[in-house]
């Protein structure tokens, strides 16, 4: 046989470029079924000794699939708002003009914000909890059109900060709709 009768498939598809033609179709098309499968319900199984490790992943159907991400970030900021309330509530005060005592500023911004941060920080799916975030957000809202007079001298933070508890109401928003439908599926 020669070289050129070995590249070439002969008509009724065997040879040897018909069979390796063939055998990388069958492993394309085995690995596409495995991706689909793990992609559908992500499991691994890792060989310890004689016996398999299953290890199951419970996987969050969203989309788009940057809903979990954003309200993890989001809850992620809410814990270093929160830090910041509970822990400076006299900084708070100076930083937005807040007239209240430091014991309430810890408790409707630092522990609400470290509350609600917390629970998604640990499992973002929680609609219930961006829900949440969404009533403080207006609460936040009130808040600092409370403080935008013209006594306060610190008029221009409280308006930056009001522009960025309205984007931040905006996401809040998004996250909580999407997030509302999510479907979980576990192995």
């Amino acid at each position: 046989m020669t070289l050129a009768e070995h590249r070439t498939s002969k008509p009724n598809g065997h040879g040897v470029v018909g069979t390796v033609r063939g055998s990388m179709a069958n492993l394309r098309d085995s690995a596409e079924d495995a991706l689909q499968r793990f992609a559908q319900s992500p499991r691994i199984s890792v060989p310890m000794g004689k016996q398999k490790l299953q290890v199951h992943a419970d996987r969050v159907r969203a989309k788009p699939a940057v809903s979990p991400t954003l309200s993890m970030n989001l809850g992620l900021g809410g814990v270093a708002l929160g830090l910041w309330g509970t822990l400076f509530p006299h900084h708070v005060k100076r930083t937005l003009g807040v007239t209240a005592p430091a014991p309430v500023v810890q408790a409707l911004f630092g522990a609400r914000e470290l509350w609600s941060g917390y629970s998604l920080a640990g499992d973002p799916t929680k609609s219930g909890m961006l829900w949440a975030r969404v009533a403080g957000d207006a609460f936040d809202i009130f808040a600092l059109r409370a403080l935008d007079r013209p006594s306060n001298r610190k008029r221009r933070t409280v308006r930056a900060a009001l522009g960025l508890v309205l984007a931040v109401t905006a996401l809040d928003l998004l996250a909580a709709t999407r997030m509302s439908g999510v479907q979980r599926n576990a192995a």
